[in-house]
């Protein structure tokens, strides 16, 4: 897939855009992928790393995000995925009454306390919406796994 994958849902301003990921050391073990964070005038990018799906499993984000799909109904507290270099974290907190509050966020360099940290949040419902994005997540990153 070449084209980016938008996250967002009217009539909210925010955005989440992850582009197509990448093997850019040729390894089969590490892919990059940049991420964007939209809202009301912010913009954050950065390139985030993920370890690469083995054995024809599927990316550990897809995961992520299947377990809030099959949770639909709700779940305590928060649930949370960061990227295998820590510079992107993902958290999902279910209202109780059929919403989910995304929370996205960037930090420029993960090793350190100094640079930016950018954080977008996105409500999606937690029936067909997230179901949507589910499969829209797999064939965003269809073919990346061996």
């Amino acid at each position: 897939m070449n084209a980016p994958l938008i996250i967002g849902y009217p009539p909210a301003e925010s955005t989440w855009v992850l582009h197509p990921p990448e093997d850019p050391w040729g390894d089969g073990y590490v892919a990059v992928m940049q991420v964007e964070l939209h809202d009301q005038g912010l913009t954050a990018r950065r390139g985030v790393e993920l370890a690469w799906p083995t054995h024809a499993r599927e990316p550990d984000l897809v995961i992520f995000f299947q377990q809030l799909a099959d949770d639909w109904r709700g779940w305590e507290g928060e649930r949370s995925w960061r990227s295998l270099d820590a510079t992107m974290r993902i958290t999902a907190r279910h209202d109780g009454k059929g919403h989910v509050s995304l929370g996205g966020t960037l930090h420029q360099d993960s090793y350190s306390p100094d640079g930016w940290l950018a954080r977008v949040f996105i409500t999606v419902e937690a029936g067909e919406q997230m179901t949507s994005l589910v499969a829209a997540l797999r064939a965003h990153f269809e073919g990346l796994a061996r």
